[in-house]
């Protein structure tokens, strides 16, 4: 099982740039065909922001309507000890805070690898970063 992180569905959204737009919408795919991954609502919260920020919220049903039809996807939630876990992440491996509630996820889910192109994960050694 794989983490997805925020930009394989925003490099989707936005259709750009080609090359990681691809290869989001390949993994994307893999998940609609049955793949088992898994995702968190820090991750989902993310992506809203960045819609409501770029003028597109009215696209914020659209985008939960479609995670939500990822039957495969488990979307985890994020509980208070898990923020307050993140906080250790971030100084460790000089990461963003959701990022760091990322490793949360993934380690209570005994998860190695994550569909990301964000080469701030290449900092934590255990993680195995997939963009393909």
């Amino acid at each position: 099982m794989r983490f997805v992180d925020s930009n394989v569905f925003i490099y989707v959204l936005v259709k750009s740039p080609k090359d990681d737009y691809m290869i989001a919408k390949r993994i994307l795919q893999r998940i609609e065909d049955g793949e088992e991954t898994i995702t968190n609502t820090a991750v989902i919260q993310e992506i809203i922001d960045w819609l409501e920020y770029n003028n597109r919220r009215r696209e914020v049903e659209k985008l939960l309507t479609a995670i939500n039809s990822y039957i495969t996807m488990k979307k985890a939630e994020i509980s208070w000890s898990d923020m307050i876990a993140a906080i250790d992440e971030m100084d460790k491996y000089d990461l963003d805070f959701v990022d760091a509630l990322t490793l949360q996820t993934m380690k209570r889910n005994n998860i190695k690898e994550i569909y990301t192109n964000d080469r701030d994960f290449d900092r934590v050694t255990w993680i195995r970063r997939v963009w393909k």
